[in-house]
């Protein structure tokens, strides 16, 4: 004996995998055949890097993928099969970076349809070095001789330093406050501040330090306490 009722139908696959199909029809055989990384670099916080691309028969464009230390990547499209890419980002962090290129070959049909065959892509890596900048620190002393003597130092950054000191003062008998040009010296700069115990008749001297490094990188600005001394005339 037979159930009852008709032939059975034929399962209609999901809609997700007829697309899946059709783009790995679509892929078959295809693949990005080259892709250079010709020269990368860094600035002040901005990177950039430029190359070229090709892909094989039948692809007419490429997808790329740009990675920084492996965070999500930005992406951009080059129709043509072959051609070149640039790429640039500002606010990297200083110190070596690991950028990366990625390629997938794709093909864009008349209708404007785009298919990006992800099985098969082309990847170049290289390490790239935004230089850091040296860190500046100071520490003054007020001797009882009448001299503010303060001495700077560095750390970090590329080579030899050279040191740059700034002087503020905040005149009581001119009622003018004077902020100095900034001038190369020695990692010691010293300054008149005679004793004072007034709280209210006095001069007011401060002094700004930073370096400059071998590879031109300035340092953070660094400022030793206000000290009152005995007003000068």
């Amino acid at each position: 004996m037979t159930a009852c009722g008709g032939a059975p139908e034929s399962e209609v696959a999901p809609a997700e995998e007829l697309v899946g199909t059709r783009e790995s029809a679509m892929c078959s055989g295809l693949s990005v055949t080259s892709l250079t990384l010709d020269g990368i670099s860094t600035y002040e916080g901005e990177l950039a890097g430029a190359g070229t691309y090709a892909v094989s028969t039948f692809a007419n464009a490429v997808s790329l993928e740009f990675y920084v230390d492996g965070q999500t990547p930005s992406t951009t499209e080059r129709l043509g099969s072959s051609g070149t890419w640039s790429y640039s980002r500002t606010g990297v962090a200083c110190g070596p970076r690991n950028f990366e290129v990625r390629a997938y070959p794709m093909v864009v049909a008349s209708d404007g349809t785009k298919t990006i065959c992800r099985e098969s892509y082309k990847s170049v890596t290289r390490i790239v070095t935004e230089p850091c900048p040296p860190t500046a620190s100071i520490s003054c002393t007020k001797l009882s001789t009448g001299v503010l003597r303060c001495t700077g130092s560095a750390t970090g950054g590329s080579g030899s330093y050279m040191p740059q000191w700034q002087g503020y003062w905040d005149s009581y008998f001119y009622q003018e406050e004077y902020l100095f040009p900034w001038q190369q010296g020695s990692w010691i700069s010293s300054s008149s501040c005679s004793p004072t115990t007034s709280t209210t008749f006095y001069d007011v001297v401060q002094m700004h330090f930073k370096v400059t490094d071998s590879n031109g990188l300035t340092s953070n600005t660094v400022s030793s306490p206000a000290y009152k001394c005995y007003p000068v005339h």
